[in-house]
């Protein structure tokens, strides 16, 4: 990285990986583009996705890679930049994209996925989570509850105390507003899995579209929920209503796979593009089994799932990732475009969302891996 004009180099050997990572098609192969006999496509969609992020100078896209390919030592250079932006306490980055409402590119998502990535005891970006902190109020409006799961989950996995101060609250009292807001939200869940009511879009707030409404449908806030139990900010009784999240969303999962198939199947019905279909299917699928593996795997490693409960609400996303990876190479993208620096250039949210979607489901399996070895 250059700053100021100087090359800033960093030691690499401190760097904590999430996850190991392992054989089951995280070994990736550079330049192989198409599964063979001795290539399993895994592996091939894993060498598409790193060869993407590498080549991309995209914060976000980093981001995500970074996750995805925890222990990937192709990664150091992008190691080595997260390390400097978190030591110099006076940069910042801002919001992505002109009305900065892009989801997952927030600057919280940062801090989380330094977090994650970085060594716990890292002080600057202890110090970086902290100040954030500080400078957050109680939230008023779902979407500054939105905005707060990634910083509440960098807390939790930094361990930080549940007494550390917000602006006018602690730790703890946000955690315990993410998960109201949560079961508020999943009422809406619970009605379209359990009486059949039409799933919304997501695209207004969570009294009309339920827990759809917040980024990633929900699963952030999820995930967030989970290392607060871990981290001690939600006991007994609230830590019983995460549970009880949980086995909604084990519930909710394997319905709303099917949902995107028949979603997939009216559109063709009504003139869609039978590929643009199947692009917007399979990426939505591949999020959604991702993000289910990421929260229901270490749902098991902190012990707030058991094994078999885990492993059950598993099961449909470890069923639905071999299909929708091979759709992905021989359907949707048999060219590659869609990660090409063509398509970043010319088409970036279409590019971020494959890349991003992919990270999320190459983490989701290798957390998923991690627990089910143990």
């Amino acid at each position: 990285m250059v700053r100021d004009g100087q090359k800033v180099t960093h030691r690499r050997s401190h760097y904590r990986p999430m996850i190991r990572v392992f054989s089951l098609g995280l070994l990736v192969f550079l330049g192989c583009d198409r599964p063979t006999p001795s290539i399993p496509p895994q592996q091939v969609f894993a060498s598409k996705l790193l060869r993407a992020g590498i080549a991309s100078d995209d914060p976000w896209a980093q981001a995500h890679l970074l996750l995805a390919f925890s222990a990937d030592s192709r990664l150091e250079e992008a190691r080595d930049r997260w390390s400097a932006w978190i030591e110099d306490l006076d940069s910042s980055i801002p919001l992505h994209g002109e009305d900065g409402e892009r989801g997952e590119q927030h600057p919280h998502l940062m801090l989380r996925t330094g977090a994650w990535v970085l060594p716990s005891t890292h002080p600057q970006l202890v110090e970086r989570v902290q100040s954030a902190l500080a400078s957050i109020r109680s939230p008023s409006h779902w979407k500054q509850i939105n905005d707060l799961a990634w910083l509440v989950e960098a807390a939790a996995v930094l361990k930080l105390p549940a007494t550390t101060a917000t602006a006018d609250a602690d730790l703890q009292g946000l955690a315990a507003t993410l998960l109201d807001a949560l079961e508020t939200s999943d009422q809406l869940v619970q009605r379209c899995v359990d009486d059949g009511v039409e799933r919304p879009d997501g695209s207004a707030d969570p009294s009309q579209s339920g827990t759809w409404a917040y980024t990633c449908g929900g699963f952030h806030l999820l995930s967030a929920l989970v290392e607060s139990v871990e981290a001690g900010y939600l006991v007994g009784a609230d830590r019983q209503r995460v549970v009880d999240r949980l086995l909604l969303l084990a519930r909710r999962i394997p319905w709303e796979l099917q949902f995107r198939v028949a979603q997939e199947q009216r559109a063709v019905s009504a003139g869609i593009s039978p590929r643009r279909a199947a692009r917007h299917a399979v990426l939505a699928r591949m999020k959604l089994a991702g993000h289910g593996l990421d929260v229901l795997g270490r749902s098991r490693a902190v012990g707030v799932l058991t094994l078999e409960q885990a492993a059950k609400a598993a099961q449909s996303c470890r069923n639905a990732s071999k299909q929708i990876i091979a759709r992905f190479l021989m359907e949707v993208d048999p060219q590659g475009l869609l990660l090409s620096p063509q398509t970043e250039a010319v088409d970036p949210q279409t590019w971020e969302r494959a890349l991003g979607d992919g990270c999320h489901l190459l983490r989701g399996l290798a957390v998923w891996y991690s627990v089910s070895q143990k």
